[in-house]
């Protein structure tokens, strides 16, 4: 994995995942500083809107590339 940070992109080496009460802990290295991602379930809502967000971006664009293909295969 990477980050991207001011100071560049650090590479983040995972270490642990753990889930706790108060929701999803991972502890890794980034560069040479510890590191740890803690997501709550507040955090939750926004993650999956991220994730929709991306997975129709990605069926529009796929989309998209296949009629152009499909376009340019019919004889003219």
């Amino acid at each position: 994995m990477r980050v991207s940070s001011p100071i560049g992109e650090l590479p983040f080496e995972p270490t642990s995942l753990r889930y706790n009460r108060t929701g999803i802990e991972m502890e890794g290295v980034m560069g040479a500083w510890p590191a740890r991602v803690h997501i709550s379930g507040k955090d939750i809502p926004q993650l999956v809107k991220v994730a929709f967000a991306a997975a129709a971006l990605k069926s529009a664009v796929t989309t998209v590339f296949a009629r152009r293909r499909e376009a340019s295969d019919q004889p003219s």
